[in-house]
This record gives C-alpha cells, sequence and structure tokens, in this order.
C-alpha cells in the first residue's frame, strides 16, 4: 500500500521534433538533389552542378560548350541573325502587298458562250458544203434528162432525194464540228485565263511564303536541353515527427496499462477488507 502511483509521461517536445523533422526533410530534399545532378561530360561540352553558399543554399548549374560545339553555336546564331534580318526587310516590303486587292485586270476575261466560233466554224464548213451540193444537184439533173429521165418521175425524184440527204448529212456533220470547236475554244480561253490569274497569286504569294519560311526555320538547339543522366531518384526523410509521437503514445499506454494493475489490485485489497468486517461479528 506504500507505493506511489505511477507518473504520466512527459508530453513529447513538439516543436523540436518538428523543427529536427524540417531539417531532415531538408538533407533529404538535398541529398536527392546531388543524385539527381551529376556532372555531365560528352562530346559537346561539360555540365557542372554546384551547391550554394551556406545562407541560401541555392544550387548553380554551369553548361559549357565545347570549343568546336562553341563555334558551331555561334555559327547557328549569327545564321538565325541574318535570316531573321531578311525577314524583317521581307515584312517591310509586304506592306504594299498585304491588305492590297488583287488586280485581275491584266488577266484574260473570262470566255463566254463561245457561239461567235461555233457559228463561224458552222458557216465556213456550210459554204463549202452548200456549193458542193448545188454542184451535184445540177450534175445530178443534166445526166438525168440526159438518159431521158424528167423532173416528176419517181427516178427523178429518187435520185433528187438521195442529193438532198446527203446534204442533212454534210449539215449535221457541220454542226457537231462547230460544236466542238466551240468547246474547245471556251476550254482554251478559261485555262488561259486561270493561268494568267494563278501566275499572279504566285507573285502575290512568292513574298509571303519567302518571309514565312525565314520567320519559321530551325532555331538554334542547346544540347544540354535533354539530362545526360536519370533524374528520378528520391531520398526519403527519416520520420523524426512520426517516431516521436509513435514513443510518445507507447510511454502512455504503458502507463496506463500500470494505472490499471495498480487500480485493480488497490480495489481487490477493499473488497478482502470489506468482506472480512463484514464477517467480523460471526466469529465473537
Amino acid at each position: 500500500m506504500g507505493k506511489k502511483s505511477p507518473s504520466p509521461p512527459p508530453p513529447p517536445d513538439y516543436a523540436g521534433a518538428a523543427a529536427a523533422q524540417g531539417a531532415a526533410n531538408k538533407e533529404a530534399a538535398i541529398a536527392s538533389s546531388r543524385l539527381n545532378n551529376p556532372n555531365v561530360v560528352n562530346p559537346y561540352g561539360t555540365q557542372t552542378w554546384t551547391e550554394g553558399a551556406e545562407a541560401d543554399a541555392r544550387p548553380t548549374l554551369t553548361q559549357t560548350f565545347s570549343p568546336e560545339q562553341q563555334a558551331l553555336f555561334q555559327q547557328a546564331l549569327r545564321t538565325q541573325g541574318l535570316l531573321g534580318g531578311l525577314g524583317e526587310q521581307g515584312a517591310s516590303a509586304l506592306q504594299g502587298v498585304v491588305g492590297k486587292q488583287l488586280d485581275l485586270s491584266g488577266a484574260p476575261q473570262a470566255p463566254g458562250s463561245a457561239e461567235a466560233t461555233r457559228q463561224k466554224v458552222l458557216d465556213a464548213m456550210m459554204s463549202r458544203v452548200d456549193e458542193d451540193t448545188a454542184n451535184r444537184r445540177e450534175n445530178v439533173n443534166a445526166d438525168l434528162i440526159a438518159r431521158g429521165i424528167r423532173p416528176g418521175t419517181k427516178a427523178y425524184g429518187d435520185q433528187m432525194l438521195m442529193v438532198d440527204r446527203a446534204y442533212n448529212d454534210a449539215r449535221n456533220q457541220a454542226l457537231l464540228s462547230a460544236g466542238s470547236e466551240a468547246s474547245r475554244d471556251f476550254g482554251l480561253d478559261t485555262q488561259r485565263r486561270k493561268d494568267a490569274i494563278a501566275e499572279m497569286l504566285a507573285q502575290r504569294q512568292t513574298p509571303l511564303n519567302e518571309v514565312s519560311a525565314l520567320m519559321s526555320g530551325a532555331q538554334v538547339q542547346n544540347p544540354f536541353a535533354v539530362p545526360g543522366a536519370a533524374q528520378g531518384a528520391n531520398i526519403a526523410p527519416p520520420p523524426i515527427f512520426g517516431a516521436t509521437q509513435a514513443g510518445y503514445d507507447a510511454s502512455l499506454d504503458a502507463y496506463n496499462a500500470r494505472a490499471g494493475r495498480r487500480d485493480a489490485l488497490t480495489s481487490g485489497l477493499f473488497g478482502l477488507g470489506r468482506a472480512a468486517i463484514s464477517a467480523y461479528p460471526f466469529f465473537r
């Protein structure tokens, strides 16, 4: 009964644990940064990673070209500058082109119906057909009369009908030929206009395309843009704050267990005492 009750464990130093956890996190981050940023040496040059001063701990990444790569890099910059200058000159020259309405007055006129061509061809062909038919009609008439076949007879009519059929066939052929020539002439006029307009557009668009090509040319590339080493390493900090909390929880659990056992023992002794006092009258 003389034993003292167990004292509860003192609460942990949460502020100190948090500060220690922060320091551990910082050290883990610095260690991960060291792993992920090795010094690189390749045919293009070197890449060196150095830690900063203790005041800010800001690292510095230094990239140095080899002499050959440095010369190529400078040459590419000069070339890009020259191309940019040409593009600027071209853009200035385009001020008189962009926004100006395209003038098609110099192009051939759009073709009409080509009816004039068709009629011209038809007249030329029919002049010969008419002349040939007239001569043939006259010759057939003279031949029939010489043979005693007079106008009004069936034989005379049949011969003249053949002359008329030949004339109709020749006229139909002349109509077809005139239509084909009109279509061909219409197509030629249309193509001439298209070609002229295409040339005008090319003269207008060529400066635009040249400037666009100059301004969108290949840019100078940095060979160190892609890391030369894996950068996925990560060092986890020790769980200082969590371990502190877990230690305190364990101490508190142990205290509660000891206190529970002491309370149980005390309760048992009091129970025995009450039982003895209650039984005393029976033994007097």
